[in-house]
C-alpha cells in the first residue's frame, strides 16, 4: 500500500482519496492466510507534510482465549497522521526499509509514501488482548480439557480434591 507523492504535491491543499483492499498474507508476512484488510485514506499535502486520514477494517484469523478455537476477528480503527517530507534520494533503500522508516519516524523520503508497516502496526494495536469467539464462550475445562461449548465436563467430582476450607461453599451450591 503506497501513495505516489508527486500527484499530491502538484496540487497542494487538494484532497486525494485512495482505497485499498488486500489479503493480509499478501500485505505482510506477519499475518496468516484468510484475513483481509480494507483501507480508505484521504491524503493532502501542506508545506513539508503529507497529511493522511482514514479508517481501516481488517478481518484477522486468531484463536479464542477461552476455548482455543480459531475464528475470524473483525477489527476497526480510525487514524490521522502527519508525515514529514524529507528531501533526498531513496534509491539505495528497499520499499520494505522505507515502510519501516515511515512508520517509526513518521517521515517520507523520495516520491512514495509506503504505508505497509504503519498499517500493520495499526492492526496490531486494534487487536483484542484476549479475543473471544463469542461473548458467552464457556471455554475449556481445566480438569479434563473438554470444550464446554460443545460438551459437558467429563470430570468426576471428588471431594478429596477440594480444599476443606471451601467445602461450605459446595453446601451453598447444592442448597443444603
Amino acid at each position: 500500500m503506497h501513495i505516489y507523492l508527486p500527484d499530491i504535491k502538484s496540487k497542494s491543499g487538494d484532497i486525494f482519496d485512495y482505497n485499498f483492499d488486500e489479503k493480509l498474507a499478501d500485505f505482510h508476512a506477519d499475518f496468516s492466510e484468510g484475513g483481509t484488510v480494507k483501507l480508505i485514506v484521504r491524503a493532502s499535502h501542506s508545506g513539508h507534510e503529507v497529511l493522511i486520514k482514514g479508517n481501516i477494517e481488517a478481518f484477522v484469523e486468531t484463536f479464542c482465549s477461552r476455548c482455543l478455537e480459531p475464528f475470524v476477528q473483525k477489527l476497526k480503527a480510525n487514524f490521522t497522521e502527519s508525515f514529514t517530507v524529507i528531501k533526498g534520494s531513496s534509491a539505495e533503500e528497499t520499499p520494505a526499509d522505507l515502510a519501516v522508516e515511515t512508520a517509526n519516524m513518521l517521515t517520507v523520503t523520495g516520491d512514495t509514501l509506503y504505508l505497509d508497516e504503519y498499517i500493520r502496526q495499526l492492526i496490531i494495536l486494534a487487536e483484542d488482548h484476549s479475543p473471544l469467539c463469542r461473548p458467552d464462550c464457556k471455554g475449556i475445562c481445566s480438569g479434563c480439557g473438554a470444550d464446554l461449548n460443545q460438551s459437558a465436563c467429563q470430570c468426576e467430582e471428588d471431594d478429596s480434591d477440594i480444599d476443606i476450607r471451601l467445602l461450605k461453599l459446595k453446601e451453598l451450591k447444592s442448597g443444603n
